[in-house]
């Protein structure tokens, strides 16, 4: 027989797992099946047909979700980002109570084949990029010393030179407590003052982690090996920090969360670690929105690259492919609250811009458009701000091809070094196609060498 065992409307929920006997079954949503909550644990048994679900993880301020059983049933496993990481938790079913396993400076990811019961580890940190582990039993985990290394993935790792990496906590501007992750400059020197990217992860419901740090969106390590610090804040409205930290930018959306960010620049300077005059701020997506705030709020910055950020909230509604999302950062439709969708809206405010900003879109991104981006140029040509405009093919939300994301680098890299350090060209096609080349003829070079 079939049974219907859900009717929540706009929430959606996991994949339904059965205990390893069959007796019970689970699936995660939302908490109490409201939007944008913590994600919870419903069980029930399988035999129970209209039966009342009992939640797990109702006082862990965190999400939950449904990884792998134990094999008595009585546990359920679960990865989850835990502030700047990612650890390894368990949830009672009898009692709900959410327990850590582990506590790693980096990103922990176990699973267990559901048939042979092994144990493996993906595991990465800030020096090492992600390798899997086989840990000898589940109670071990939380050791890390028991887990025996089976991959070595990117041996060409091992040497590289890398700046340190930690996570910092500063006090904001309403006394709560924020994060993010702190690169350090290559054989970074104490009492020595160093230039600032400030890096902004998007989502905004995501986070900056302590992770080996190696896509083209941050790419941190290659401003720490040209002297640079970075840091990337995990701002309010970010996940890891809780249910409030990250639902309360409703009806408030960017205030807080650029005091957050504004605040971590200050703490960073107050160290002595970062001069106040030499600094740049870039991201991606929600990224790019702060970055528009950043570029519309002050002008503390040197150099400013805006990847597809929205300027016009109203006109952005219509143009993404999601809606729902932006009405409870708004609180409603623009039809209904016109005036608070340009009150958040950085086009509002951009004759307060003055820092030099590059800014990249794909052609046809579908959740923040191309003519978001255009709003953001040509109000900067008209106001005589220096802007540059990268439009790259393709139909996503993030840049394809390799080709192109290694044009975003050092397009965004150079400019940075132009308006921060003034350094005097910033890019140049030629230079770039002539490297592309030259990797081209040294592939080919290898390729017939092991021919011959």
């Amino acid at each position: 027989s079939i049974e219907r065992l859900t009717n929540n409307g706009e929430i959606s929920e996991s994949a339904v797992r059965f205990s390893p006997d069959n007796t019970m079954i689970a699936f995660s949503a939302a908490d109490e099946f409201q939007y944008f909550r913590n994600g919870k644990i419903y069980i029930r048994g399988t035999s129970d047909k209209g039966g009342k679900w009992k939640k797990l993880g109702g006082d862990f301020d965190g999400d939950v979700s449904v990884g792998f059983w134990s094999q008595d049933g009585k546990t359920i496993y679960f990865n989850e980002g835990w502030k700047a990481t990612n650890q390894l938790f368990s949830a009672s079913t009898e009692t709900g109570k959410v327990t850590q396993l582990t506590n790693e400076k980096g990103i922990v990811s176990a699973s267990q084949d559901q048939d042979t019961k092994v144990v493996t580890v993906s595991f990465q940190n800030p020096m090492t990029p992600s390798n899997m582990y086989f840990v000898p039993r589940l109670d071990r985990v939380g050791t890390r010393s028991t887990w025996r290394q089976l991959t070595n993935s990117n041996p060409q790792a091992d040497n590289f030179q890398l700046g340190e990496v930690e996570a910092v906590e500063w006090k904001s501007t309403d006394g709560k407590m924020a994060e993010g992750v702190l690169v350090k400059p290559l054989n970074y020197e104490k009492g020595k003052r160093y230039p600032l990217v400030v890096q902004i992860h998007g989502g905004p419901a995501g986070a900056s982690t302590l992770n080996f740090n190696a896509g083209y969106g941050n790419y941190s390590q290659l401003y720490a090996a040209a002297g640079y610090a970075c840091l990337l804040p995990n701002y309010r409205g970010s996940t890891n920090y809780g249910e409030k930290f990250r639902m309360e930018i409703s009806g408030d959306y960017f205030r807080q969360g650029y005091e957050d960010i504004m605040s971590g620049v200050d703490h960073l300077i107050s160290t002595g670690l970062v001069d106040g005059d030499k600094m740049g701020a870039m991201g991606w997506s929600a990224g790019g929105h702060w970055s528009n705030w950043i570029l519309t709020h002050t002008d503390r910055f040197k150099a400013i690259s805006s990847g597809a950020g929205a300027m016009n909230w109203t006109s952005m509604y219509a143009q993404s492919d999601i809606q729902r999302n932006r009405e409870f950062y708004y609180q409603g439709k623009p039809y209904d609250r016109f005036e608070h969708f340009w009150d958040v809206s950085p086009l509002k405010y951009i004759k307060n811009a003055k820092t030099p900003t590059l800014i990249h879109v794909v052609d046809g991104d579908p959740r923040v458009p191309r003519p978001q981006s255009e709003e953001l140029h040509m109000a900067l040509k008209s106001l005589g701000v220096p802007t540059e405009f990268f439009v790259y093919p393709g139909s996503t939300h993030g840049i394809p091809d390799a080709r192109n994301q290694m044009v975003k680098m050092a397009s965004e890299f150079y400019w940075m070094e132009k308006w921060i350090r003034g350094k005097e060209n910033w890019f140049e096609w030629k230079e770039l196609l002539a490297t592309l080349k030259e990797e081209k003829e040294e592939k080919k070079e290898v390729t017939s060498d092991e021919g011959e």
